[in-house]
């Protein structure tokens, strides 16, 4: 009985571990990106659940503003694969982020790497 009581301590104290570990940081990188707004400019949209974007693949015009929501809990980043945008998004913020100088490839969470999804500029 008190090895059980033992490896559900410990199998608490791992996830708290984890949960902890996936916060990230919250502090905007310098530059790169948009301000935060509370209102989509009518571009392209994407919503951060739990630890995905929705949707995973975007199409979009050079120079269009897309609007990044977090429901989430935690702080994740708006980050396109060629460096031109890094933005972080604190948990329930949204963020609009103009594509300007914004490649062809992908984009990504740079707190949580399983994060990613398909960019392409026309």
């Amino acid at each position: 009985m008190h090895r059980r009581w033992m490896r559900l301590l410990g199998g608490l104290f791992a996830l708290t571990l984890l949960a902890a570990a996936c916060g990230g940081n919250s502090t905007p990188p310098a530059g790169n990106g948009g301000s935060p707004s509370a209102s989509s400019s009518g571009g392209a949209d994407i919503t951060i659940v739990d630890f995905a974007f929705s949707p995973t693949e975007l199409s979009v015009t050079e120079g269009q503003t897309i609007s990044i929501n977090n429901t989430g809990s935690v702080s994740h980043t708006f980050t396109t694969d060629d460096g031109a945008i890094d933005q972080t998004i604190s948990p329930g913020e949204t963020v609009d982020v103009t594509l300007t100088g914004v490649t062809t490839g992908g984009f990504h969470c740079r707190f949580h790497s399983q994060m990613t999804g398909t960019l392409t500029v026309a």
